[in-house]
């Protein structure tokens, strides 16, 4: 068994999740060996797979509410797929630039702000990789 060093996720047949009585019982026992997880190796390598902008005046009223967004559609995408991460955030004036290390994770966090919030939402894929720029706008 393996257990992540990072975010404590526990490898059990080759599957990843986050297990807490699995990763507890593993570390009593000597049977498991420290090991990142896809989501953390990721992480360490730098590997960004998604950008995400999210711009205009909406944002500066509704900044906390765009944050929370974020949070929850993040947590929700690593519950299915552990290596989707939020790799970086940056947040300046009325723009919100979000680095992932999944394509889908991006994706998603676009087509979220557009069901939420509405907007104008474009989605670019670069042809050949399994990379995604998201684009969400909205002024007012």
């Amino acid at each position: 068994m393996k257990v992540c060093p990072s975010c404590y996720a526990v490898c059990v047949d080759q599957k990843w999740a986050f297990d807490e009585a699995k990763r507890e019982r593993a570390m009593k026992g000597n049977g498991w060996e420290k090991h990142l997880c896809p989501g953390c190796e990721r992480v360490a390598k730098g590997q960004v797979d998604g950008v995400v902008y999210l711009r205009g005046d909406f944002l500066k009223t509704h900044r906390e509410d765009a944050k929370n967004l974020i949070r929850s559609v993040a947590e929700k995408k690593l519950r299915k797929n552990i290596a989707a991460r939020i790799y970086h955030i940056e947040e300046k004036g009325d723009e919100i630039v979000i680095e992932t290390t999944d394509r889908a994770l991006a994706e998603r966090l676009g087509k979220e702000f557009e069901r939420a919030y509405s907007g104008h939402l474009d989605i670019q894929w670069q042809p050949g990789s399994a990379f995604a720029r998201v684009y969400w706008t909205r002024d007012h």
